[in-house]
């Protein structure tokens, strides 16, 4: 089933939202826009190829998010993860209450993204900090509207944001080479071509890759293949031939086997799936 591309707060959702014009230190980071929701049903995002990052984090009740090519529960003291330029979705259900705070980053393409995790992730953490600094952000912000004190709030959420996602993030030479694999997957990439992109030894490079993904430099680009693949046949009618070629793989037999054995499916049943 195709994923569209949507955005829907939902008549019975509540919103408190700081912006940059309101807030000028928000800009300093990169941050678009922060705030928290008291989501209810029809509070549905679905984003393609959004360019952005963004956290967010469940404080009460619970909702689902679209990780690892599936629909999953997101509950209280969870957080999802989303990095720029990939396929995610969130929603709340029906007669299901879901609060939550979130972070959003305007990514530029040429600094490496503050959600640098490759693919949405769903994570576990404590929401309370995070939560009571979004709002005490917003409380200054409507209220006394003290520069230096919204500088203060700002600051404690940058510090909390990047503790959550310091696990994710990746040494920079690592971080250009797979943006590089990721705007050219079809590429026949070989370790050499790899190595020449980070700047890096072979050994040096498969150390590094392992170390950061648990994969080796060419399980990884694999890994951005059928990452991409997944999101072309989860959003697009396109044959599975041509999600093949388009992932670098002239043989359709070749492109079903590698997917099956990374995504636990095959092509066809990946697509026959209902994510919604």
């Amino acid at each position: 089933m195709e994923l569209r591309e949507t955005h829907s707060i939902g008549a019975r959702t509540r919103e408190w939202i700081v912006h940059p014009r309101d807030c000028p230190p928000l800009a300093s980071h990169r941050i678009g826009l922060a705030g928290y929701s008291e989501a209810r049903q029809g509070f549905r995002f679905v984003r393609r190829k959004p360019d952005m990052s963004q956290l967010l984090v469940c404080y009460r009740g619970q909702g689902r998010v679209l990780a690892d090519g599936a629909w999953q529960t997101c509950g209280t003291g969870q957080a999802y993860l989303t990095p720029p330029h990939a396929l995610h979705a969130y929603e709340a259900l029906p007669n299901l209450r879901w609060d939550v705070c979130w972070v959003m980053y305007l990514e530029t393409g040429d600094v490496k993204p503050v959600v640098d995790a490759g693919a949405p992730v769903l994570v576990s953490l404590d929401p309370r900090p995070l939560r009571g600094a979004i709002e005490g952000l917003y409380v200054e912000t409507v209220g006394g509207a003290d520069l230096r004190v919204m500088n203060h709030w700002v600051e404690l959420i940058q510090m909390l944001v990047g503790r959550v996602l310091q696990p994710y993030r990746s040494d920079d030479r690592l971080w250009h080479l797979w943006a590089a694999v990721d705007a050219d997957v079809a590429r026949a990439w070989t370790l050499d071509d790899l190595s020449r992109v980070a700047c890096l030894s072979g050994e040096h490079l498969r150390r590094l890759t392992h170390k950061q993904y648990g994969r080796s430099p060419m399980e990884q680009v694999t890994w951005l293949r059928m990452r991409k693949a997944a999101a072309l046949l989860a959003s697009t009618p396109h044959k599975i031939e041509t999600v093949g070629r388009a992932v670098g793989y002239e043989n359709p037999f070749a492109f079903s086997t590698a997917f099956k054995r990374c995504m636990g499916k095959s092509p066809s049943a990946y697509r026959q799936t209902d994510p919604r």
